[in-house]
């Protein structure tokens, strides 16, 4: 029942000549509608594909650029570590020649103090050598003079 009421009323509708310039005009507008969006996509895709293509060529330049330096900086790290293993070398060559100058004059040092200590070691010990006969005399005196002093009391 509600299909043939609503039926009735559409058809009222499309007999009318009002509605049927204002469907029309609908249709028009959509149609305009339709082409403008398409006009309008095309549009944004070709600025789409530009801008990717923009940005593409940015990375391109980007990572060449990054290759150039990252070569360039290797090459200066290299001869940073060229120098640096040049100077430890040397280095260490002054460092071992320092070295043996220092044992040398320890050696060296080492012997003149054995040589003065040898030198006062002998002469104590010709001191003491010498001495010791007049310690004996002296104690040998001491003892003769007890010995007389016991005799005599």
């Amino acid at each position: 029942m509600a299909t043939a009421s609503f039926q009735k009323i559409v058809e009222n509708l499309s007999e009318n000549k009002g509605v049927q310039s204002l469907l029309e005009n609908f249709q028009k507008l959509n149609d305009e509608i339709k082409k403008k969006e398409s006009e309008l996509k095309t549009r944004f895709d070709k600025q789409k594909d530009q801008k990717i293509e923009m940005a593409w060529k940015k990375y391109q330049e980007i990572v060449k650029v990054l290759g150039v330096s990252e070569a360039k900086l290797e090459k200066e790290v290299n001869s940073t570590i060229a120098k640096i293993k040049k100077s430890a070398d040397g280095l260490e060559k002054n460092i071992a020649a320092y070295k043996k100058k220092a044992i040398a004059q320890k050696t060296k040092l080492e012997k003149t103090l054995f040589k003065k200590t040898m030198t006062k070691t002998s002469k104590k010990a010709t001191a003491k050598t010498s001495k010791k006969p007049t310690t004996k005399k002296v104690a040998t005196k001491k003892t003769t003079k007890k010995a007389t002093k016991k005799a005599a009391r």
